[in-house]
């Protein structure tokens, strides 16, 4: 007994002469940023810009997957229009500036992240070091993939104007422009991430892995590009046929914290949410009879967390399951995908054999039929339910029907009969027909705050 209190009188001696003060060093000086061991951590921070904005649970994140996907169709709402659901100007097919502001405002920071990366890099690098990092090369990387995710999704740009400084990355405020702008800034930042990949010399997994997306992206935004007469075909020819099948390349998402969970899968996870099904949704009826695991959803006996109004009460809730996790990652690019581009500019050339010969490379892969079709306007019916079925839920779905639709490309559409004749210049809104002809958006507005605070926008 005595030993013991000796011990705790000792051990309290001991506590006393030391100093248990804690003094807050305060905020970390932007500075930091510019030192070799932070550069890697800048360079992660846009890929998780990139995530947020593509729809992370966050509360600065956006959710362009989810909105986009209800609006085109490849879900439907099963339930509230807050806490995970979809707002009603949503599931009506006309959002709201107000309803996409944080949207806007994450899109616009994903894209900010990596460009504002690249100049620090600039400015603290050796210019020797510049041309190879890899750090360069993965923000370049990131910056193409966040152009392309605002121009496949929004209906205008406003790029910022850069006033070049020795000591930071200015930024005076843009005036509205087309959404075209952001495939053109991609183009260039995809480019000059493929410059700096080659530059390092690097063919270990890694690198080879990143050089390929790069290239898989701008595959990807020059196949718009060139649907606007602002790019050659070839050039998108020659950029997928260096991107294997199997390449794939992913945004990642986490199950450690709320703010990092994929929120598409978090709205369906019958966590309290039961908020978007594939009930009424053409990908019900193909996966029914096809099994095609791409657009694979799950059957349960339960109905969504709420009564949807366009549905007159509830309906029955059979949610996607591309992604099963709330740390799903959600696909930035694939060599599928580049198939199916190489497919496509065979039907822009008339080359209808071709076309069904990269078509059915992927579906052969599955164990799947092969397309069959028997005239052009077919051939493209086929292209676009392809690309429909491959990148389903993947915020990719709206861009090729803008694209699609602002060129009168041929062939039809299966989520929905979609017309061009609506004069609506803000939404660029065709009609559908799958519940009751209404207009309805394939891209979304600018958000309310940039119109409110930019003197260039109206």
């Amino acid at each position: 007994m005595r030993s013991t209190t000796v011990a705790t009188a000792a051990t309290l001696l001991l506590i006393a002469a030391c100093d248990t003060s804690v003094t807050n060093p305060g905020l970390i000086g932007d500075d930091a940023l510019d030192k070799p061991e932070s550069w890697s951590a800048v360079a992660l921070g846009a890929r998780r810009a990139l995530a947020d904005a593509i729809g992370s649970s966050g509360t600065t994140g956006g959710q362009l997957l989810y909105w986009g996907a209800a609006v085109s169709f490849e879900i439907n709402p099963a339930g509230s229009t807050g806490s995970f659901g979809i707002p009603t100007d949503v599931q009506t097919g006309l959002p709201t500036d107000a309803t996409m502001n944080a949207d806007w405002t994450s899109s616009n920071i994903a894209r900010y992240a990596p460009e504002a990366a690249v100049h620090r890099f600039r400015r603290v690098m050796p210019d020797t070091l510049f041309a190879k990092s890899l750090f360069v090369g993965q923000a370049y990387l990131y910056a193409g993939f966040a152009n392309r995710l605002l121009g496949e999704n929004f209906c205008q740009s406003v790029i910022p104007v850069e006033t070049p400084d020795p000591t930071q990355y200015r930024l005076s405020p843009g005036s509205l422009g087309p959404q075209t702008l952001y495939f053109q800034r991609a183009d260039t930042a995809f480019t000059n991430a493929i410059a700096v990949f080659i530059a390092s010399g690097l063919t270990d997994t890694g690198t080879t892995s990143l050089l390929r997306a790069a290239y898989a992206g701008r595959a990807s935004v020059r196949a718009d590009l060139a649907t606007y007469g602002l790019a050659q075909w070839a050039d998108v020819l020659t950029d997928a046929a260096l991107v294997p099948n199997t390449a794939v390349f992913q945004a990642p998402y986490a199950a450690t914290s709320p703010d990092q969970y994929n929120y598409l899968y978090w709205a369906r996870a019958n966590q309290s949410f039961r908020a978007h099904t594939q009930w009424g949704t053409f990908y019900e009826g193909y996966y029914r009879t096809t099994r095609d695991p791409r657009v694979r959803w799950d059957t349960t006996g339960l109905q969504g967390d709420a009564a949807v109004a366009k549905f007159g009460g509830r309906v029955p809730f059979w949610p996607e399951a591309k992604y099963a996790t709330t740390s799903a990652p959600v696909r930035l690019s694939s060599g599928w995908e580049m198939r199916l581009l190489e497919a496509e500019a065979a039907l822009v050339a008339g080359d209808t054999a071709t076309a069904r010969a990269k078509m059915n490379l992927r579906r052969t892969a599955l164990t799947l039929p092969g397309v069959t079709f028997t005239n052009l306007t077919e051939a493209w019916t086929a292209l676009k339910t392809e690309r429909a079925i491959e990148l389903w839920l993947e915020a990719r779905r709206l861009g090729d029907l803008r694209r699609w639709i602002d060129n009168n490309v041929p062939g039809g559409y299966i989520d929905g009969t979609y017309r061009g004749s609506v004069a609506d210049t803000l939404h660029a809104a065709p009609l559908e027909t799958m519940t009751a002809p209404a207009a309805r958006a394939l891209c979304f507005p600018v958000g309310r705050n940039e119109r409110e605070t930019n003197p260039n926008v109206p």
